[in-house]
């Protein structure tokens, strides 16, 4: 109720300041869902409870890692760590759930491997028929969005992968694996979306605790940047229901 009070008071009269949909999450579902549905008109708030998240900010040891945690049973009704850290694991009865948290969601922390969708899910009879005609189109424009690349580096380390593998890992680079890294200094693709400029991937490995080189294509650099330039309201809050940041943008088109 008082982040609701303190949300209106800053957010205005309905009329005056309104918005069409809310999302909540700021990972690929919801930042997708977001800039689509901004790009065709419709006024969008996107909440994410996490923090914005700067190459210099993530934990690239192991002691800065384990204080980027906050675990939390509900079993027993015991929890540590940061509220606002940027690895959230949840425990109770028989599930365990790891989540992300910050601008950008789960892209944050993940490998930026990106595959196309398997032939056999493709077919699943559950499919909407008319999404088929779209499929190809889609994944398309989302791989040019997180500039999904192909590996053309050789890193010292994919030599010692092939001898780990003898040989199996370089022919799974070469001709399947695809990453939203971005491996050259280069202008940004020329689409509908103004994409951010990055730096070049290092190979370091950190990957999955956040880029500290800003080379990751997290949708905090394309959706979620698109959003903004979109005319909409991004509030970004803490588990507590704190405002950490708050840009809110009229809706004049």
């Amino acid at each position: 109720m008082e982040t609701g009070a303190y949300l209106g008071g800053r957010m205005g009269d309905k009329e005056e300041c309104g918005y069409d949909a809310i999302v909540v999450g700021s990972g690929y579902g919801g930042s997708v869902a977001a800039c689509r549905m901004s790009l065709a008109g419709i006024k969008v708030c996107l909440i994410e409870k996490g923090r914005r998240w700067k190459a210099e900010d993530f934990p690239t040891d192991a002691m800065k890692i384990m204080s980027a945690v906050r675990m939390e049973n509900q079993n027993l009704g015991i929890s540590f760590g940061p509220k606002h850290a940027l690895f959230q694991v949840y425990e109770q009865n028989d599930s365990l759930a790891a989540v992300a948290c910050g601008l950008g969601g789960g892209s944050l922390v993940n490998a930026g491997v990106m595959m196309t969708t398997p032939v056999r899910a493709r077919r699943n009879a559950k499919w909407p028929k008319e999404w088929d005609r779209d499929w190809d189109i889609c994944e398309a424009s989302a791989a040019v969005i997180l500039r999904v690349q192909s590996i053309p580096v050789k890193f010292p380390i994919a030599k010692v992968m092939r001898e780990i593998t003898e040989g199996e890992t370089e022919e799974i680079c070469d001709s399947l694996l695809k990453l939203s890294m971005n491996f050259h200094v280069e202008d940004p693709p020329s689409n509908s979306m103004k994409l951010q400029q990055m730096s070049s991937c290092l190979a370091c490995g950190n990957c999955i605790a956040g880029c500290p080189h800003d080379a990751k294509n997290s949708t905090d650099k394309n959706y979620i940047l698109s959003v903004v330039q979109a005319n909409f309201m991004l509030l970004l809050l803490s588990i507590d229901g704190k405002i950490l940041y708050l840009r809110v943008k009229m809706f004049h088109r």
